[in-house]
């Protein structure tokens, strides 16, 4: 991440053609590119989903020697995102205990975002707002104090003392955003796929990102997360998948913007990310893909990038539980999104 910060040397959100050489020599020079390769290659080798052992591992965790095998779907994602936990009224309660007393004893420096927020609005650290991150760390309950932390770092960050604690709605925390979150960067596609999982549209080809500041387009997206968190239980639960068109040019690639979300989707967001779908490449980005996996650091195996021809991407989408008309048009399926209509929605509803 240093590197990034150092290759934008005019600090204009993009990284430019003689910064992008500098930053792959940098990259080639420090080690980076070969450390994140080295363990990528040592994640997919160690940690290959033994549905067995995984099963044997909840049972002991979680205390039930009944679990069923039904109950995990590692699918082709290779990993755990949609193990479904049967919630009863006393493990969550149990677990949200378990939360408040780590909580209580995390460091004043590390949770300081949380215990401002709980001055601030209380009401939105609720019990709820707790097992959306136990969810997430699929009921482990320090892994979700930490992720809590962060979350709220990450809120700071973006919006700064003034807006963070205000209602995350199109009156409130995004008064002043309304033009930005027109831009259909983030879209929810209101569709899952055949594992539960939802389903989001990362479109970083038709609006050029590097004329946005990072922390307004991560202001925009964190709406679109929060929306559909805030509402779907089985998002929580199962995890989401992001399909991304990627770039065609390093020049509109917004590598801050990227830096951040990729930051907080790893360590701080309520959710699990299944898999990230990285869609028909174009030529540089074999170049931006090694840049993406340090970024994505132990996320990186769920990486998975789809090229060839329209039908090919198609048929592969399929073996991933999406068919067509679960896929938008701008990546070759049958799904219009109406980004404006979807905001006027929100915003009638008071989000």
């Amino acid at each position: 991440m240093r590197m990034i910060d150092v290759a934008d040397t005019d600090n204009n959100q993009k990284v430019d053609f003689e910064e992008f050489v500098l930053l792959m020599k940098d990259a080639d020079r420090d080690g980076s590119i070969q450390r994140a390769t080295v363990e990528k290659k040592k994640m997919e080798g160690d940690n290959k989903v033994d549905l067995k052992k995984a099963e044997q591992e909840l049972k002991k965790r979680l205390g039930r020697p009944n679990l069923s095998r039904d109950d995990l779907n590692a699918s082709v994602y290779g990993n755990l995102s949609a193990v479904r936990i049967e919630e009863t009224p006393q493990f969550v309660a149990a677990k949200t205990k378990e939360f408040d007393t780590i909580l209580e004893s995390t460091a004043a420096a590390k949770k300081a975002n949380v215990t401002l927020a709980k001055e601030k609005v209380p009401e939105q650290l609720d019990d709820r707002h707790k097992l959306m991150f136990l969810r997430a760390e699929l009921f482990e309950a320090a892994k979700a104090v930490d992720r809590c932390c962060r979350h709220w770092d990450f809120v700071l960050d973006i919006f700064g003392p003034e807006k963070a604690f205000l209602p995350l709605t199109q009156e409130g925390a995004l008064r002043d955003d309304l033009e930005i979150l027109k831009l259909p960067v983030l879209n929810d596609t209101l569709m899952k796929d055949d594992f539960g999982q939802h389903v989001l549209f990362l479109d970083k080809r038709s609006v050029a990102l590097t004329k946005y500041e990072a922390r307004a387009l991560c202001r925009a997206t964190f709406y679109t997360f929060q929306n559909r968190l805030e509402e779907d239980e089985e998002a929580q639960k199962n995890g989401v998948v992001v399909q991304i068109l990627t770039p065609t040019s390093p020049t509109t690639w917004n590598i801050k913007f990227s830096k951040k979300m990729l930051s907080w989707i790893r360590q701080g967001a309520p959710v699990r990310l299944a898999c990230a779908h990285m869609m028909y490449p174009a030529p540089f980005f074999s170049i931006m893909f090694r840049v993406t996996r340090i970024l994505a650091g132990e996320l990186s195996s769920r990486l998975k990038i789809f090229g060839g021809s329209e039908s090919e991407v198609m048929e592969n989408m399929k073996k991933f539980g999406l068919d067509r008309d679960r896929i938008v048009k701008n990546l070759g399926g049958t799904l219009v999104l109406e980004r404006e209509q979807w905001l006027q929605e929100r915003a009638d509803a008071g989000k």
